[in-house]
């Protein structure tokens, strides 16, 4: 006849102790979810890379649409791809095209969509740019001072 052995039983872990476990598992998710230091400057860099045109200047009420959120317009604001414009009457607006370096100018009441391509009407139609060129506003690495133009400098 054999033998029965004793079977060994295994200790049961106490529930207390999975609270640390289940906090650092908690921190890890977290961080992967939120991207961590590196998703959020490749999220920066992916918007930045879809820009496609800045405001260069602005009469009248000028509304854009990006992401389902309405902004009113103003000088100086950047244009991402797929961004609607909405031009009230009496309204106008230049836009500087950063691809194609040429300003393109808009008067309402019209509607029209921001590409890479170009602007384009609500039509469909490609909106005609102007012969004017526009480059990229640089920002500035020094505060204050003065801008003048057309003014000959006193030395």
């Amino acid at each position: 006849m054999r033998q029965k052995l004793p079977r060994t039983r295994r200790p049961q872990r106490e529930r207390g102790v999975h609270g640390a476990g289940a906090i650092l598992a908690a921190i890890v998710v977290s961080t992967f979810a939120l991207g961590g230091a590196t998703g959020i400057s490749r999220s920066a860099a992916q918007e930045a890379a879809t820009e496609a045109a800045y405001i260069e200047a602005v009469s009248g009420r000028v509304v854009g649409f990006s992401g389902g959120k309405p902004v009113l317009l103003e000088a100086l604001e950047m244009l991402s791809e797929r961004t609607r414009l909405d031009l009230q009457i009496n309204s106008e607006v230049r836009i500087c095209h950063l691809r194609t370096h040429r300003v393109l100018i808009l008067t309402g009441p019209a509607r029209a969509l921001i590409s890479a391509d170009g602007v384009a009407a609500e039509s469909g139609q490609a909106i005609a740019a102007s012969t004017a060129t526009c480059a990229e506003p640089i920002v500035s690495q020094h505060q204050g001072g003065l801008v003048s133009r057309g003014v000959a400098s006193r030395q």
